[in-house]
């Protein structure tokens, strides 16, 4: 029987993208088949460690600890990394659509996820080529220097409702004995508003995203 390598499952209020402010169920696969790859752009800035794997789980015993942190109701579902894509996701998604959840996806998009029955895709490309080009939302983490060139390019030949620029976050500590303090920062947050206010942006294509649960210590 297969078995999912999870980091972590934890309900949280989201706080990117198109569902910021939403309460939901993260379930955070891990691995990343692009973790230390030189194809991948923001690598060094990676928001999460995509190797540590907490505990293995069957698609039925992950929905079971689901349905146990949601106090045994139904909502959204959000299944990130890592990179969940580098497994079959086929059996996590049916048996969460079968008990009625709502499943969103976050992935690079590196690889295809036609076909599965997800409420809400997010693709937030890390390499240029990456594959899955169709879906609800692009987001994009703009690095520092970026024009619309880059910009125009991760969006060439896509398919998607909403898209969102996102500023480039690295986390300062404060001090290595109180993580809580630490201190956000979004390096590049002006660069980001000035491309959103431009005139190439005059018809409002791209929207703002921020990791706001980051600033709430979600």
């Amino acid at each position: 029987m297969t078995t999912y390598p999870i980091a972590d499952i934890y309900r949280t209020i989201q706080g990117e993208g198109h569902f910021v402010g939403y309460p939901m169920t993260l379930v955070r696969f891990a691995g990343c088949s692009l973790w230390g790859s030189k194809t991948c752009r923001i690598a060094a800035d990676c928001d999460t460690e995509p190797t540590a794997v907490k505990k293995r789980f069957t698609a039925r015993d992950l929905v079971s600890v689901v349905w146990e942190l949601n106090r045994h109701a139904v909502g959204i579902v959000l299944l990130t990394g890592g990179e969940p894509a580098d497994y079959d996701l086929v059996p996590v998604v049916d048996e969460l659509v079968h008990h009625g959840h709502r499943v969103h996806l976050e992935t690079s998009g590196q690889k295809s996820v036609a076909g599965l029955p997800i409420e809400w895709i997010t693709v937030s490309p890390k390499t240029p080529t990456y594959q899955q080009r169709v879906g609800h939302a692009l987001k994009l983490v703009v690095e520092p220097g970026w024009t619309w060139r880059e910009i125009n390019a991760l969006d060439e030949g896509t398919n998607f409702l909403h898209r969102y620029l996102q500023p480039l976050t690295r986390i300062r500590d404060v001090s290595p004995d109180d993580r809580d303090r630490a201190e956000v920062v979004e390096t590049n947050l002006g660069a980001v508003t000035n491309l959103l206010l431009s005139t190439e942006n005059i018809g409002g294509r791209w929207a703002l995203s921020t990791q706001a649960h980051r600033h709430w210590r979600l």
